[in-house]
Formats: C-alpha cells, structure tokens, sequence
C-alpha cells in the first residue's frame, strides 16, 4: 500500500516540476528591453575609407570610451573609388578589411556591428551616421582630395557629430 502512495506523490512531483519548466521556458522566449545591457559610451560610425583602418594605431585611437562601433563599407560605384573607398571589384578585400577591424574591436570587448551599403560614400556615410544616431565619426586622415571634400561635406551637413580624422605613420 506504502508503495502506490510512493508512485502517486512521485507522479504529482513530475507533473509540478514539468509545470515549472513550461513556465520557465515561455518566459524565457520574451527579453524585457531594460534586462538587455547597453554598451557604454557613444555610438561610433568608422566608415573604411583608406584601407588602413585594421592597423593598431587606429584600433587604440577609437576603442577607448566607444560605446557601439559600426563599421561601413560602401562599395562606391562612381568615379572617386579606387584610391578612396572600395570600387566594385574590390569587395572582397573590404570584406576582408572588416573581418580584421571587427576582430580587433572584439578583442578589445567592444560591440560592433558592420553594414554594407553600395551607392555614393559621403551620402551612405551621412545617411547613416544620422539613422544610427551617431556621435562620432574616426576616420584614418588621407592626403587626397576626395578625402578633403568627403571630410568638408561631412563637416558641414553634420555639425551635431564630432568627426575625428586619425593620423597613422607611413611606416605602419
């Protein structure tokens, strides 16, 4: 007799435990968006322009104080590409530019998101920096006057946003 009393409370344990679980697991589907942790600091846009944005020096220059770092690749089907930005046939060199940049950033335990966009540079760069509510841009400083008009544009249509031109050595 002890024993069907056993089985019985045994049953309703099992029945109890998978009713938690069930429970448990439908709360586990919805993420209340003030649990999800924010990255601290400011948005970041570091377009890759010059194809030297992996080296460290830029690396060390954007990381500290950054928030959320996005990466952009515009694949700039005009003219200007070539030297500046990425031309159409170098997709693959930018993507692999962007793997590196991102592995960087990861590294140093920074949130980083990349976009790809294809259309004209300054326009995507705009374009974005204002959806993503951006604070800064960093930019590797060219000597070339695509780079000096980009920067002059970017200047003058987005004077909320600190636009920090980093300066790498030759050598590197």
């Amino acid at each position: 007799m002890k024993k069907e009393k056993t089985i019985s409370r045994q049953s309703k344990k099992n029945e109890k435990k998978a009713a938690e679980k069930k429970a448990v697991a439908g709360k586990k589907g919805i993420i209340d968006a003030e649990q999800v942790e924010k990255p601290k600091g400011p948005k970041i846009l570091v377009p890759l322009l010059s194809k030297r944005e992996g080296e460290e020096g830029f690396i060390e220059a954007v990381a500290p104080g950054a928030g959320e770092i996005i990466l952009l690749l515009v694949i700039d089907t005009s003219a200007m590409a070539g030297g500046f930005g990425f031309a159409t046939g170098e997709i693959a060199v930018g993507n692999v530019l962007m793997q590196k940049v991102k592995t960087a950033f990861g590294k140093k335990r920074k949130t980083c998101n990349d976009i790809i966009e294809w259309g004209d540079t300054a326009n995507k760069i705009e374009h974005l920096a204002q959806l993503n509510q951006v604070a800064k841009i960093f930019v590797v400083k060219q000597d070339n006057d695509f780079f000096k008009k980009l920067l002059n544009d970017m200047k003058e249509k987005l004077p909320k946003i600190e636009i920090h031109e980093i300066e790498l050595s030759k050598a590197e």
